[in-house]
C-alpha cells in the first residue's frame, strides 16, 4: 500500500476550517479521481438517511450540516470506498484518500475527533484481516486437486484461526485504551465467516465495560441506548441457554426418564410411562423439520426390524409453529408420507413450546432419548445409523 502524498494538503485544509458555527459539521474531503461522493447518516435503528451527494472535478469535497445529535455518518465514493465517522456537532472533519492505484486497496487518513480515528483504526484493521483470509482462500483453492489438500486445509485453518485470535487481541486492547469511545460499537459487530473477534461468551466483561461507559457518557445517545438493550436481550438469551443446558444435564443417563404426557391425534393422552416393559425410543421431530424427514426411513426400517423383540417409538411432534396454517393436519400427513407405522403419535401442537420439549430442554430437532425397560436412558442423541447395535445388545 503507497503512503499518503500530500500531509500538507491536509494541514492546509485544517487550517482554512478553524471555525465552525455551532452544532454544524464542517466536512472535508480530498480524493483524488473520485468525482462523486454520498453522506449518510446512520441511525442506531433505521436505514441509512442521506445527508447529501457531493460532486467534484479535481476530487476536493466540501459539505458543512448540521449535527442536531452525536451519530455515526459514512462516506461513498464512486469507486466503492465506505468511511464511517463519528460527530457531536461543532466540528471539523478532514479525510484525505490515497489515489487510485490498480489492484492496491487504497488507504485514507482521517482527522476531526478520536472516535473517527479510533473507527479508521477498527475499519483498516479489518480490512487488512479480510485481506489474509482471502489469501488462505486462494491458498485451499489453488491446492484442492493436489495430493496434500487436506494438509493444506488443516493448515489455513490453523492460520484463520491465529486471524481471529490477533483480530481479538488487537480490538480488546483497543477497548481497554478508551471503553467510553462510542466507536467501540463497530467492534462487536465485525466478523469474518461468522467468527466474530470479540464474542459475548467469551467476553461479556468487555460488553459490560463498554455499556457501563455509553451509558455515562452518552446518556440519551441512540446508539448507546439500542446497544444496552440489545445487550439486554442477550444476557437474557445467555441465561436461559444456560438453564436450558442445566435442565438437559439434569436429565442424566441411567437417571429415570422425564414423564411425556400429550395426546394422540384423536385426543387420548399417551404417557411414556404407559410404555413401561418396553425398549422406547422417545423421537423428537416435526413435519416442518426436514433433518427430522430424512431419518424417518430410517426409524421405520429399524422398527419394522425389532418391534416384535420388545423395541417400540414415541414420536413427540413439535408442530405448531406460527406460520403453519393447519399443524395438525400437517402432522398426520407427515406420518402417511413416511410410513411411520407405529401408534405412539403425540404432540400438543405448540411447536418449540412443547411441553415435552421444555422438560426435556430441547434446543434442535431431531433429538432421540433411548429408554430402557424400567424407564431409565440408557443413551441421549441417538444417531439412528447406531441402533440397530444399540437395540441387538440391550434386547
Amino acid at each position: 500500500m503507497k503512503k499518503l502524498v500530500s500531509l500538507s494538503l491536509f494541514i492546509t485544509l485544517l487550517s482554512a476550517c478553524s471555525q465552525t458555527e455551532e452544532g454544524k459539521t464542517d466536512l472535508r474531503i480530498s480524493a483524488p479521481g473520485v468525482k462523486q461522493i454520498i453522506i449518510e447518516e446512520l441511525p442506531a435503528t433505521s436505514d441509512p438517511i442521506a445527508v447529501d451527494t457531493l460532486n467534484s472535478e479535481d476530487g476536493n469535497f466540501e459539505l458543512t450540516f448540521a449535527v442536531d445529535s452525536a451519530n455515526f455518518y459514512l462516506i461513498s465514493t464512486d469507486d466503492g470506498m465506505r468511511i464511517p465517522f463519528f460527530s457531536k456537532g461543532t466540528e471539523q472533519i478532514l479525510v484525505e484518500l490515497e489515489p487510485m492505484v490498480q489492484e492496491v486497496n487504497r488507504g485514507y487518513n482521517l482527522k476531526g475527533n478520536k472516535e473517527s480515528e479510533r473507527l479508521q483504526v477498527i475499519n483498516t484493521s479489518f480490512q487488512a484481516y479480510i485481506d489474509q483470509v482471502d489469501s488462505l482462500s486462494m491458498m485451499r483453492q489453488q491446492y484442492q486437486d493436489s495430493a496434500n489438500s487436506q494438509e493444506i486445509v488443516r493448515r489455513t485453518q490453523k492460520d484463520f484461526e491465529d486471524i481471529i485470535d490477533a483480530g481479538s487481541a488487537k480490538y480488546l486492547g483497543l477497548i481497554d485504551e478508551d471503553p467510553a469511545n462510542i466507536a467501540n460499537l463497530f467492534i462487536f459487530q465485525l466478523n469474518i465467516y461468522n467468527n466474530s473477534f470479540v464474542r459475548a461468551q467469551d467476553h461479556s466483561e468487555y460488553f459490560n465495560r463498554v455499556d457501563s461507559a455509553l451509558q455515562a457518557a452518552y446518556p440519551n445517545n441512540a446508539h448507546a441506548t439500542t446497544f444496552h438493550a440489545q445487550l439486554e436481550q442477550m444476557r437474557e438469551q445467555m441465561a436461559a441457554t444456560q438453564a436450558m443446558k442445566a435442565r438437559q444435564d439434569a436429565i442424566a443417563v441411567g437417571g429415570p426418564a422425564p414423564e411425556i404426557s400429550l395426546p394422540k391425534a384423536d385426543g387420548t393422552i399417551l404417557s411414556l410411562s404407559d410404555l413401561r416393559g418396553k425398549v422406547v425410543l422417545v423421537d423428537f421431530w416435526a413435519a416442518w423439520c426436514r433433518p427430522c424427514r430424512m431419518t424417518n426411513p430410517q426409524l421405520v426400517r429399524v422398527y419394522e426390524q425389532f418391534k416384535d423383540r420388545g423395541f417400540t417409538i414415541l414420536s413427540v411432534s413439535f408442530d405448531g409453529l406460527p406460520n403453519q396454517q393447519s399443524p395438525a393436519q400437517d402432522w398426520q400427513a407427515a406420518i402417511q408420507q413416511d410410513g411411520l407405522v407405529w401408534d405412539n403419535h403425540v404432540s400438543d401442537l405448540q411447536g418449540w413450546n412443547s411441553s415435552a420439549g421444555q422438560t426435556y430442554a430441547i434446543q434442535s430437532i431431531p433429538y432421540t432419548v433411548l429408554v430402557d425397560r424400567e424407564g431409565n436412558i440408557i443413551k441421549k442423541e441417538v444417531n439412528p445409523a447406531e441402533l440397530p447395535a444399540l437395540l441387538e445388545a440391550i434386547l
